[in-house]
């Protein structure tokens, strides 16, 4: 089972923070309103990736598909870093 989703990357792009993150804290995926390298949030959350760096690299007219990918990737991403 995925440890991210495109479940997460949703809730992250749907986030009213433009700082939100998505982290993994204990071995679990999930969207915190603020980039907690900022100095907020868990301090032992490792931050996958932002709101704006998903925007950047997903475009203005993502679809489902491409989100999903986009999970995927950062999901081996993840595993490949022993998370």
């Amino acid at each position: 089972m995925p440890t991210i989703t495109s479940e997460h990357l949703h809730a992250l792009l749907a986030s009213t923070d433009r700082d939100a993150a998505l982290v993994v804290v204990g071995g679990r995926a999930r969207v915190v309103p603020r980039d907690p390298s900022r100095g907020d949030g868990p301090e032992d959350a490792l931050v996958l990736t932002t709101r704006d760096a998903v925007i950047a690299e997903l475009d203005t007219g993502a679809n489902d598909e491409q989100i999903e990918s986009l999970a995927q990737r950062l999901d081996v991403a993840l595993d490949s870093l022993g998370g």
